[in-house]
């Protein structure tokens, strides 16, 4: 496949199926790391809470649930990269500051369970229920000394506990600039970029009224969404789904408006999609021949003509009617 050859000329060439593994683990981890950031934040603004701190449960089904997940495979993919100088020192940059991460909130996570079952309140009350049950004097030797020292205890792992979370919300907002970085290489792949789009419902829970636009923006920095789009709807043409190439097109126009892109921006960035299909189809066989086809078919609708509009790289390789 065409995109898969695109995106893996920076790594080491590798069969099919085994690319296609590699870019499901890749979705995968996108998912994994933003809805794990997202819990852990729900977490965090709970622990400020006094009515209803983080719990043992909570921050257990965190680690294991998702952020596990993000830690085994930045050890698969990202500790053997081959990619370009940049984008390998940032890919095991994370890698390294995630296996930090991940272990400070075990750690914090062993706390919190000392914390809920072996308590001061739990224990100052079993001492209360020991002097109502029998004198004073019969208490051993030391007993409040021995507690007092224990309330020492358990005040510094709080303290501790509290120190721990601040790192970890530290650590958790770099990680994600990082992140976000490198993520961006993904927009070559048409692979990625339509997994994620399939998971557009995942992302529309994940990020309230941004959805997937917010993360293609993250992806794409510089034209935003409106180029994940442009991106897809040739894609789509050319696979043969021209109802999804229609739906795309139209979701670039849509957020191109939002954004106050120019026209003449969005129509060149759609001149520039177009070009790259075509050179991408120009070898033997029938495939421009049938993308010219659908091409014809999605210029008779207002809403393309109006994406492409006039500019003049259009006009010259126009489909013949």
């Amino acid at each position: 496949m065409q995109e898969m050859a695109e995106y893996s000329r920076s790594d080491d060439p590798l069969p099919d199926h085994l690319q296609r593994l590699r870019n499901h683990e890749r979705v995968e981890l996108i998912m994994s790391f933003y809805r794990g950031l997202k819990i852990f934040r729900e977490l965090s603004r709970r622990s400020h809470t006094p009515s209803y701190g983080i719990r043992f449960e909570g921050l257990d089904q965190l680690i294991e649930t998702h952020l596990r997940l993000v830690k085994d495979t930045c050890h698969k993919l990202f500790r053997e990269s081959k990619r370009g100088e940049a984008d390998r020192i940032l890919q095991a940059f994370f890698d390294m500051y995630f296996g930090v991460l991940f272990h400070i909130l075990l750690k914090a996570k062993e706390n919190l369970r000392l914390r809920e079952s072996y308590n001061v309140q739990r224990l100052e009350g079993l001492l209360n229920d020991l002097r109502k049950t029998r004198p004073a004097a019969g208490l051993p030797v030391g007993i409040r000394q021995l507690f007092g020292r224990l309330a020492l205890e358990f005040q510094r792992d709080s303290k501790e506990l509290a120190g721990e979370m601040a790192g970890a919300r530290f650590m958790f907002n770099q990680l994600e600039k990082i992140f976000n970085r490198i993520i961006q290489v993904y927009g070559e792949s048409a692979t990625i970029i339509r997994s994620l789009y399939c998971q557009k419902d995942f992302f529309a829970e994940l990020f309230p009224s941004r959805g997937i636009d917010r993360l293609f923006g993250k992806i794409y920095r510089k034209n935003g969404p409106t180029e994940a789009y442009l991106f897809l709807g040739f894609d789509f043409l050319r696979s043969g789904h021209v109802a999804e190439a229609s739906e795309s097109f139209a979701q670039a126009i849509r957020v191109a408006k939002a954004q106050r892109m120019p026209r003449k921006r969005l129509q060149e960035l759609c001149d520039t999609y177009r070009n790259r299909t075509i050179a991408q189809l120009s070898g033997p066989g029938h495939s421009m021949l049938a993308f010219r086809l659908r091409l014809r078919e999605l210029e008779s609708q207002p809403a393309f003509r109006w994406l492409a509009g006039d500019h003049p790289n259009y006009r010259e390789r126009t489909v013949e009617r």
